[in-house]
């Protein structure tokens, strides 16, 4: 089937030419190739694979894979080409390209149609008016009332019966509307296990009175609301001298450790409001708890509150160099994004429209990180459905970002854009049912 533009074309004009034929389209054929002109040619014979997608007339419509007939006389080959900027091969001094549509649907079986459109067919003559041969009876019986008006001899107006009155009806009165039943409530499904345990929890903790305790950071329970008398006890005086550290470590060396009525030189630990307004006063550990105490009890506290400075100052450590890292590693992401975005995008779309699985694999290799260990693989070898899924889950599995945890910034940034590449192309692919 050839095009309208080879009538002009001459050996003078051929170079300017590319002749083609879509592969496995109808009434396509090797022998009777198509053809269209190229745009932007300069001084040079030398075309590029840019410059026949322009000149393209089914430029718009659907992805093709490009293949040119290269060689001399009788002995060729087909070449494919991928990169816009390569230059074309030529046989015998023109371009020949062979194109393979990869989007394309099924071929429709003609011998089908027809017997679709004669099905077609027949349902619309079993569906349709009836035939003149049929009359319907509404039709019949007003033609009778029309022959009977005919023959019938007129009367005059003084013979003629006086028109009885039709009776007029009483007016019903119309029924109150019935009231729309009320909406019944759905019945409540029953409890759970795990419902009737968080429900017990809620209660339970809903009872229990708690205090705050500085020594282990936690809320402690100290009693039961329930359990607890209706009396309560008196509020402590200032005067009052503040629990013993030796009732909670207890006396580790003997010595008597008398109570001391106020020696304390710290600033009491804060009250926490307990039932019906009294205070609780809680416990609080620093250097002014081991006043007044035994040499092993004062010890045991000064060790106490070394060890919980010291906790604290590494977590304040770490959580600082955590930050630092994190800083770092956002800013030399930034830095890499801006250097590297432009060759991925150019990786992963073409002409403003996301590439194809297919397309993606085919030339991952040019954009991933030399020693990635990928072999490069053609387009030719992801043509089938099968094996275009075996080379995504082998791509997939190179750039997943639990296995790119202690690559470069480079490179996990390469490894991350490549995975949602691969990843947003393999689900249109499988949407598509591997087309």
């Amino acid at each position: 089937m050839a095009s309208s533009a080879l009538h002009p074309v001459d050996r003078t004009t051929m170079h300017r030419y590319c002749f083609y034929y879509l592969q496995g389209m109808p009434s396509e054929d090797f022998s009777s190739p198509n053809a269209f002109p190229l745009v932007d040619m300069g001084a040079g014979d030398k075309v590029t694979l840019g410059q026949v997608k322009m000149s393209f007339p089914l430029a718009g419509i659907g992805q093709y894979h490009w293949r040119f007939r290269e060689g001399e006389g009788n002995g060729f080959i087909w070449r494919d080409v991928m990169e816009d900027t390569e230059v074309l091969p030529k046989f015998q001094g023109v371009v020949f390209a062979k194109i393979l549509r990869l989007d394309k649907l099924p071929r429709l079986n003609p011998t089908k149609m027809r017997i679709n459109a004669k099905k077609a067919a027949a349902r619309g003559k079993v569906g349709g008016a009836p035939s003149t041969g049929q009359r319907e009876p509404r039709r019949e019986f007003q033609q009778q009332q029309q022959q009977q008006q005919h023959h019938q001899p007129a009367m005059s107006p003084q013979h003629r019966p006086a028109p009885n009155p039709a009776p007029v009806p009483a007016p019903v009165p119309a029924p109150a509307p019935a009231p729309p039943p009320a909406p019944k409530s759905p019945p409540r499904p029953p409890e759970t296990r795990v419902e009737r345990l968080q429900r017990e929890y809620k209660e339970k903790a809903s009872q229990q009175e708690k205090v705050w305790d500085d020594v282990d950071q936690r809320w402690v329970v100290v009693g039961d609301k329930r359990s607890r008398s209706r009396s309560v006890s008196p509020k402590p005086t200032k005067t009052a001298a503040p629990p013993q550290v030796d009732d909670l470590l207890g006396e580790m060396g003997g010595g008597g450790g008398a109570a001391a009525g106020g020696g304390g030189g710290g600033s009491e630990p804060p009250a926490v409001d307990g039932p019906s307004g009294a205070k609780i006063q809680g416990v609080k550990l620093d250097a002014s708890n081991a006043i007044g105490k035994s040499a092993s009890v004062a010890a045991a506290i000064h060790g106490r509150v070394k060890e919980m400075e010291d906790a604290q100052q590494a977590a304040v450590a770490d959580l600082r160099e955590r930050e630092a890292a994190k800083q770092k590693e956002a800013q030399a992401m930034d830095e890499v994004k801006a250097r590297l975005e432009p060759k991925i995008k150019e990786w992963s779309e073409e002409y403003g429209k996301k590439r194809q699985l297919r397309a993606l694999l085919s030339s991952l290799d040019k954009v991933l990180w030399e020693g990635s260990g990928w072999k490069p693989i053609n387009l030719g070898d992801v043509l089938d459905a099968k094996k275009a899924r075996r080379a995504y889950l082998k791509a997939s599995l190179k750039v997943h970002p639990d296995k790119t945890k202690d690559l470069n910034p480079e490179q996990k940034f390469i490894a991350t854009r490549v995975f949602d590449a691969l990843s947003q192309a393999n689900s249109e692919f499988e949407a598509k049912g591997g087309m």
